[in-house]
């Protein structure tokens, strides 16, 4: 489900476990908001609340073609290991998008 916010850019919030349990359902999430957002301004994903990410996610959400636009410090680390960090986050704003935990 795609969260429209007034002012500010449709968001996908990703659950907390990216492993490859979650790997369907994460490709249904993706693939509904990619489905629903018309245009306009971009689309983007939360990983806030993400405390682990598999190698398959990472590779439903490269393949996306989208971009993290908010993460947890246990997301940045995952993408830096897969080696997608800048793939992935988005730079406009970084630090105040960033959340730690």
């Amino acid at each position: 489900m795609v969260a429209l916010m007034e002012g500010a850019s449709p968001i996908i919030t990703l659950p907390s476990r990216l492993d490859t349990k979650a790997a369907d359902g994460l490709k249904q999430l993706l693939l509904e908001g990619l489905a629903e957002h018309q245009g306009g301004e971009a689309l983007r994903l939360d990983a806030s609340h993400v405390e682990y990410v598999g190698g398959l996610c990472v590779r439903l959400l490269l393949a996306s073609g989208l971009k993290v636009s908010a993460w947890s410090d246990k997301a940045e680390e995952a993408f830096t290991l897969f080696g997608v960090r800048g793939q992935l986050l988005a730079h406009e704003g970084a630090e105040e998008a960033h959340y730690g935990g």
